[in-house]
């Protein structure tokens, strides 16, 4: 009432379904990302991502219905581009550039769980009706965050295991652990999972901590490039796939 914002029940629950509908949206962008020469590139998706947080919903909406359909049109490369696919996990990475750096490595993002990222910041809130929608909105938040701050042994497993069904759900080769420098939260997880999804998991892991400004970051894609080669090395070992 002091500042003009109508934060009644009826309100909150009209801003989730507007949530829902961007949310149902990037669910489909994102199921492009699952076939073998995708349509749309770590760099477009990425923008798309953070666009989605920087803007309102109600202006943003009419643009990604637009940008949904014309990724329904276009037709892959000739030839796929890509070297591997990864998931890319950790901190905020509100800097588009990263993956820029991943893409002339000729490394595909095939999903993302970072800040600020589609998993699992993109997913609908479910409501029902016989409880407040605010109430209803905290309760899923805490029950489907993933921040490293949540430090009990069943949140740890709980994180690992999702970005297990990732690497299987995206058919990805590796996963790519990265964190801003200084970021003490993600340190310690990346830190960690590195060893256990590789030892445990037996899934290949890169761990890198970054500038918060990455353009032109040689050093960075030197150890992409080098993770991209270990990838192939284990493919044309295996006979296979890498996972």
């Amino acid at each position: 009432e002091k500042y003009g914002v109508d934060v009644s029940d009826e309100s909150i629950r009209a801003a989730v379904a507007e949530h829902n509908e961007l949310c149902a949206i990037f669910e489909e962008i994102s199921a492009l990302r699952k076939a073998e020469n995708p349509v749309i590139t770590p760099r477009e998706f990425h923008i798309l991502c953070l666009v989605s947080y920087a803007c309102p919903t109600a202006l943003i909406l009419p643009y990604l219905r637009e940008t949904c359909e014309e990724l329904r049109q276009r037709e892959p490369d000739a030839v796929c581009p890509w070297r591997a696919r990864i998931v890319v996990v950790g901190g905020e990475l509100d800097d588009y550039a990263f993956s820029e750096i991943l893409e002339n490595c000729r490394c595909y993002v095939a999903a993302d769980r970072y800040c600020f990222g589609s998993i699992p910041g993109r997913q609908p809130i479910p409501l029902m009706d016989d409880a407040p929608a605010l109430e209803q909105v905290c309760d899923f938040y805490l029950e489907t965050n993933q921040c490293p701050r949540f430090m009990s042994q069943e949140k740890i497993r709980e994180r690992r295991e999702l970005v297990k069904r990732l690497v299987e759900e995206y058919h990805a080769a590796g996963i790519l652990y990265e964190q801003a420098k200084f970021c003490d939260f993600w340190g310690y997880e990346r830190t960690l999972a590195v060893q256990v999804m590789c030892e445990e998991y037996g899934i290949p892991t890169l761990g890198i901590d970054r500038e918060y400004v990455v353009r032109g970051s040689g050093q960075l894609s030197t150890r992409i490039q080098a993770f991209m080669e270990s990838l192939e090395i284990k493919k044309i070992r295996g006979g296979g796939a890498p996972i």
